[in-house]
């Protein structure tokens, strides 16, 4: 279901569990799974899943660790997947339909300034969540997003002194 995860997006082709696999071979990635044994049960579920991806270039280069390695986290929430984890940052964040993360500067009033920078362009935020690695360092934030932004809009928020870098994702 991961393979088919990463593959849909850059594919052309109906990808499904059987053929993401022969799909993600066709596209030149090598996939491997290892499996840990953890003492799971209905009371005690397997809490999250954890994919790492090696070897390829990242728009969001603050997912990478030191070992060029792509680090991020999920579970599902709801019925709804959520990524928990980006590379070292904590979120919490649906995925599903748009969303803007930004990594800056843990500074006070970056939620506002965002924000208001999409409400005088009419986009409607539908969840914020910030992950941080201690008080006034580094952060992420997580911003979904009704409506996509225009490139202005995005260009505004990337200008913004305190953010380092930042994506859009249509989900």
């Amino acid at each position: 279901m991961i393979t088919k995860g990463i593959i849909e997006p850059i594919s052309y082709s109906i990808i499904n569990l059987v053929n993401a696999d022969f799909t993600a071979k066709q596209k030149g990635l090598r996939i491997s799974e290892e499996r840990v044994v953890v003492s799971s049960s209905p009371e005690l579920p397997v809490y999250s899943i954890q994919v790492l991806i090696s070897n390829v270039g990242s728009k969001f280069a603050s997912a990478i660790s030191e070992n060029g390695e792509i680090s991020i986290e999920g579970k599902v929430k709801y019925g709804v997947p959520h990524l928990i984890k980006v590379g070292s940052f904590d979120v919490d964040v649906s995925l599903e339909g748009n969303l803007i993360l930004c990594r800056q500067v843990d500074q006070p009033g970056m939620i506002g300034q965002v924000g208001h920078m999409l409400g005088d362009q009419n986009v409607n935020v539908s969840f914020m969540s910030v992950g941080r690695t201690s008080r006034g360092r580094k952060a992420i934030m997580a911003i979904g997003v009704d409506e996509e932004p225009n490139t202005e809009t995005l260009d505004e928020i990337g200008s913004v002194p305190a953010i380092e870098e930042f994506v859009f994702l249509n989900l």
